[in-house]
């Protein structure tokens, strides 16, 4: 059996895509206001903590190549 690490998460497919933001906005409908900023800030901290985590691999992996003498990553 194969194992596979991936460093990203799973994309869902345009379609699906398409579909989940459809199903949300209808679920919209229903929602008080207070909700929909509920799962707003969800959404946005799912993304900061995401940023936050590459951020760290980025640096630890940049500080890895320059302790040995290695050069910096140019981005």
């Amino acid at each position: 059996m194969r194992q596979t690490t991936a460093l990203t998460p799973p994309k869902l497919s345009q379609n699906a895509l398409d579909a989940l933001c459809k199903q949300v906005l209808e679920a919209a409908e229903y929602m008080a206001d207070d909700q929909v900023l509920c799962v707003a800030d969800a959404l946005h901290d799912t993304l900061r903590q995401r940023r936050q985590m590459r951020s760290r691999v980025h640096q630890r992996v940049e500080e890895r190549l320059c302790a040995k003498d290695g050069p910096a990553f140019p981005f």
